[in-house]
This record gives structure tokens, sequence and C-alpha cells, in this order.
């Protein structure tokens, strides 16, 4: 059975169902605001549809909680492959969330990484200021982010893919140069084989990744078979085939964040700006990291077992809501959590849920993370994929079902564009942040990020590191 699914997850080749179609209501905002909502799956095999039954309720399997009270639970091990497709179209679609178990990065690999990242953040304060990020590098130490211009209570340090694509390649090398920047990772002798544990559990989350994200692409019924038909390298197959050019040019990150203990007597003495920074005596604390959803493709999630500050949005549309409104993850030993990101929300036309989410900060606790971020590469144009642009829909209820037109929801964006916009306003108050919203065709008007994305495209190089200023 191991064999079988590791045939699955790295061809997308599938025994059961050839095609997987999603029949699902998608309001206008593109996604579904229901996290207890579940899409109906046909299975269509030469030209006829049947519905496929969802799997049996497991009353021990957490993904079948009746409150729905928190986010899904999947077991990457799971041999029953429309089981477990069942399972991460209805987590990415619903919750946008869930926790990943048996997902094959070595514990060991993980332990030594925990140890490895407190051991960088324990470093002096003005050791750490020498490798920190700045206008022309978006990689390196910083602890004055902004999320929805809003500064965050943390530390963090950034490490992506090479421009070389070769780690064994001195950091600061030339040919390492991309838009991001170049890496900066403290010395062997201020952190001892700290940068060759970061690159392992790197490539560790990037190889996850691109499984991940080709069940995600069987979930929406592209297949290996379907992908081999296309000559044209146009319409759906130009989107479907992101994920093999993602292998060889993705421009993911690896961030390690620390958020120290948030002591509210201690705020006045803060040196954040009064704008970004609430005290005891006008409002609560700050946040660890402002409501926000993730830029990329997908997120691979290293939490602490014992310190539970991230919270999901049941809500949509809004940085607003009430405290019931958010569920905290509390993450299971061993697991990984997952979530889509705003490129895989445009590729699937709204069907994937790109999810809001804040982490608060603890007045005791210290807390670290590791959110890695799957990225296209710079010069992709995310685009609707044309599976996502139909569904299937019952004329009448005794009647055949026949397939519909659906209208794409998003223009093409390109993602090199969207990123350096993304770290702009990371590293300094632009107004408003660049968000899909800007790319949807329902709007009124067009957004002047269209036009300005094509000019982008034209005059940088994706080779050189971008300059905010």
């Amino acid at each position: 059975m191991e064999e079988e699914s590791d045939n699955i997850t790295n061809n997308m080749t599938l025994s059961k169902p050839q095609v997987i179609e999603i029949k699902r209501s998608v309001n206008n905002s593109g996604h579904n605001n229901n996290p207890n909502e579940v899409p109906v799956m046909t299975n269509t095999t030469n030209g006829n549809t049947t519905t496929i039954t969802p799997p049996p309720k497991d009353h021990d399997d957490d993904n079948d909680n009746e409150d729905d009270d928190e986010i899904p639970v999947i077991d990457l091990s799971n041999p029953n492959t429309e089981q477990l497709l069942h399972q991460i179209l209805r987590a990415c679609t619903t919750w946008g969330f869930f926790q990943l178990i048996h997902h094959d990065i070595p514990p060991s690999l993980i332990q030594s990484y925990r140890k490895s990242k407190a051991r960088f953040f324990s470093l002096p304060y003005e050791t750490k200021l020498k490798l920190k990020r700045n206008a022309q590098n978006a990689r390196g130490y910083f602890d004055d982010e902004l999320t929805k211009r809003r500064r965050d209570w943390k530390e963090a340090l950034d490490v992506g893919v090479p421009g070389s694509r070769d780690w064994g390649i001195s950091d600061f090398d030339e040919r390492n140069a991309c838009l991001d920047g170049w890496n900066q990772f403290p010395t062997e002798e201020e952190c001892p084989n700290f940068r060759e544990v970061t690159v392992q559990y790197f490539e560790e989350c990037a190889k996850l990744s691109n499984r991940l994200a080709r069940l995600m692409a069987c979930a929406l019924g592209i297949t290996e078979e379907k992908e081999k038909k296309s000559g044209s390298g146009s319409g759906e197959d130009a989107a479907a085939q992101i994920l093999d050019r993602m292998v060889l040019d993705h421009t993911s990150y690896l961030r390690m964040n620390y958020y120290p203990p948030c002591d509210l007597k201690c705020l006045n003495d803060n040196d954040a700006s009064s704008s970004s920074t609430t005290t005891a005596e006008n409002g609560p604390p700050p946040l660890g990291i402002s409501p926000h959803r993730d830029a990329g493709f997908l997120t691979i999630l290293l939490q602490d077992d014992n310190c539970h500050s991230l919270q999901v949005a049941r809500f949509e549309d809004s940085d607003l809501g009430h405290d019931n409104s958010w569920v905290t993850v509390k993450p299971i030993p061993g697991s990984v959590t997952i979530n889509t990101g705003d490129m895989a929300m445009i590729w699937s036309n709204g069907i994937f849920r790109a999810p809001l989410h804040r982490v608060l900060t603890d007045p005791t606790k210290k807390r670290y993370s590791s959110p890695f971020f799957y990225n296209p590469g710079y010069n992709e144009l995310i685009s609707p994929l044309d599976c996502c642009s139909s569904c299937s829909s019952d004329t009448n209820k005794n009647t055949k079902k026949e397939m519909i037109k659906m209208k794409k929801k998003y223009r093409p964006c390109l993602w090199g564009y969207f990123r350096a916009l993304r770290f702009a306003g990371d590293l300094t108050d632009l107004g408003v942040e660049i968000q899909t919203s800007h790319f949807k065709m329902d709007n009124t008007t067009t957004s002047d990020h269209i036009e300005k994305q094509d000019e982008f495209r034209k005059v940088v190089n994706f080779e050189e590191n971008f300059n905010v200023e």
C-alpha cells in the first residue's frame, strides 16, 4: 500500500477516480464561508458521472468532529486514496487549515532544528542585528515587521532558496542573488551547525510541499494523464503545469519566529510606534502577528506543542470579529500545520480558501514557530484553472447532471510583483497592503495593479534583489 501511495503523490496518477469535479456553492467572495459545509465530489469516467459517497464516519477520526470546532487532522500515510483526497479537499475548501500527521519529516531532524533555532534567538542582540534585513534584502533577522500596518510582537529570521539553487555556494556569491535578496546566517562559531540543520529542514519542507500541492491538484481533478494530453501549453494545462515548474523554480522561504512573553506592565516601555502598539491603559496587548492571509501557495507550520497561540478566523472579509469567531489551533505532538495561501486560492478560482489567521501573545510563556512558505517562481503568472471554472449542476432532481461554465473570478497575478509589494508592506507602512481582491474580475473598475505588474515584469530582473526604496 505504501508504494501505491507514493506513486499517487509523486506522479499524480489516480486509479480511482480519474477526474474529480467539485459541485459546491461558491459565493461572491470566491470561497466557502461555512466551515461545516462539505463539498460534494463526483467521479467522471468515460463521460459517465456518478456521485462519490463520502467515506463512512469514523468516530475516532478527528476530521469528523460533529461540532467542527477544531481544524481537521489528516494522516498522510492513509492508504485509502479516495478518502485522503476527500479530506484534503474538504480541509482546503472549508477551514483552509489542517494538521498533518505522518508527514515523513524525520522527528530527529525536527528536534535538532528546534534546538538550533532556540540557540539562534538566544544570541546577543548585537550579533543578530548584524544579520538585519533591509530595503535591499528581504532575508535576514528582524524585530520590527508590520502585519496589516501593525507592528508584530516577535523576532524572526527569514531564509530562502538561493538564487543559484545550490546551497553549496557561498550565501554572498553574486550567483545567489534573486528578487528577495540573499541569505544571512550566523557564523559557525556564533551558532554551530545552525546553517546545516536549517538547510536540511528547509529541503524536507520543500519536498513535502510538492507532495501536498500535487494532492491538492488531484483533488481538483488534475491528473498526470490530463497533463500529458496537453500540447499547446495554454489554458488549463498551462495553469496545471505550474506544479512541475514549482519543483524547479519555487521561491520559497523559511521563517523562524520567536515570540517573547508580553507582560502588560512592560508595554509602556516598548519602543514600537504608538500607532501600532497598545498599552495596559488603553487596550489589550499587541498581537504576535495581526490578522492576515499568507501570500504564497501553501504554508507548512511547525509549532510548539505546549503554547497554543495560533488562531483561525471563522468569519470572512474583515479583520474584526468577536472572540468566539476565532478558533485556537492546538497542535498534535509530531504534527505540522498546513494552510492554503492566496496563490492557491487564485489558482483554484476561489475553491480553496486562503484563511485569515493571527497569533496571540502570552504574558508568561515564550514561543517559537517556523512557517515554510511554498511559493511559485517570481515570473509565474497565477491564473484560475479551467477545471475550476466549471461545475456540475442539477437542472432537475430527476435528470442527469450537466456541466455549466462559471466565470473566472481572478485575473492573472504575477507572483514576483505580489511578493515584492507584500514585502514592502511588511517593511514599511505603505498605507494599503496588496491583496487578492485587487485581482478579482467582479470589481467594477480594474485595479491599477494589473497594469503595474505588467510594467514590473518588463523592467525588473528577477535574478537581482529588489529595492523597496
